[in-house]
């Protein structure tokens, strides 16, 4: 099924639907489910020699010796059945589609999102710019830009492949802003990296948002420096600060580290921070929002996905009435 396709149909509450740039139309409105899925790390080994003289030869050792014995292609290819039984409105895709950036990864993802059951949204992870030859051709977007309409508000002008990021109306007042921070790197480094021009766009973005509207940041790097230097964000203080000025900025969605996380910072003014994991690793996220509370059920790979538990957190940070 293409993201084109309808899904399921499900009763629905309260909604609003545009009849133009300006007015809305009252029909009733759903809480809004969205999949946060990241890490996928679909592999083609090549011992090509001459697709070797890059960073791609380590890229393949690693997966041989490491990575080959953690992740499962069998959670990988069962997601798409399985997600179709949910009755999503969205699928965030958080990056890594890929291992080093091979034409036939790109092929292999690309055939992935095709099967989704719901319109999906993604950005770049660090290994889908693995290679200065596979950043240099936009090799990720030539295979994954994310669908769009034609430009009907000016916050549409925005998009990932040249200006490093856009914006996506989840509901009439809830928005996903997706960043590219990605890169390609030296042998030894898989940093991302918020530069001054992107941090000036994002201000630009956030400025044509309505003040009482609230949005999800979705970005493949985790902004706060947990990690070690050569697998970090630089200018990542930069996006803290611009975070902790943004009241609007409900939750931040990333992936990168691996590692599952569900972090509530908004007693530090900060946002609701989600790490889906890695999928190839067996874990992500089904987040259910609405204008009080964010549901999130995580899921784990056991031989089948299975619901592990569930959160619920209240927005408390900035909150707008209406």
């Amino acid at each position: 099924m293409t993201p084109s396709q309808k899904r399921p149909s499900r009763p629905v509450k309260k909604r609003l639907v545009f009849n133009n740039l300006k007015q809305y139309t009252l029909l009733w409105m759903k809480p809004i489910r969205l999949a946060q899925i990241s890490d996928f790390h679909i592999t083609h080994l090549t011992w090509n020699p001459l697709r070797l003289f890059s960073k791609r030869f380590l890229g393949n050792l690693n997966w041989l010796f490491s990575r080959k014995g953690i992740f499962s292609t069998e959670a990988i290819d069962a997601l798409p059945s399985f997600l179709s039984s949910l009755q999503l409105d969205h699928i965030l895709l958080g990056g890594d589609f890929t291992t080093t950036s091979l034409p036939e990864e790109f092929r292999l993802a690309r055939a992935f999102v095709d099967k989704l059951p719901a319109p999906w949204i993604a950005i770049p992870g660090n290994h889908d710019q693995y290679t200065y030859r596979a950043y240099r051709q936009k090799r990720y977007y030539q295979s994954l830009s994310n669908p769009r309409e034609a430009i009907r508000e000016r916050t549409d002008f925005f998009n990932l492949s040249d200006h490093g990021l856009e914006a996506h109306r989840l509901a009439p007042k809830w928005w996903l802003i997706a960043l590219d921070t990605t890169r390609a790197t030296n042998l030894y480094s898989s940093r991302g990296f918020f530069s001054p021009k992107l941090e000036e766009r994002l201000n630009e973005l956030l400025s044509m948002i309505p003040s009482d509207h609230s949005i999800l940041l979705l970005n493949h790097y985790p902004f706060f420096q947990n990690v070690t230097v050569r697998h970090s964000l630089s200018r990542g203080n930069a996006l803290e600060a611009l975070l902790r000025k943004e009241p609007r900025i409900k939750a931040y969605l990333h992936g990168h580290s691996h590692r599952h996380t569900i972090a509530d910072l908004q007693p530090s003014n900060l946002p609701l921070i989600l790490d889906g994991g890695a999928c190839a690793e067996g874990t992500w996220n089904l987040l259910t929002i609405d204008e009080k509370q964010i549901k999130i059920d995580v899921y784990r790979w056991k031989n089948s996905w299975q619901l592990d538990r569930t959160e619920e957190i209240a927005w408390n940070r900035g909150l707008q009435k209406g």
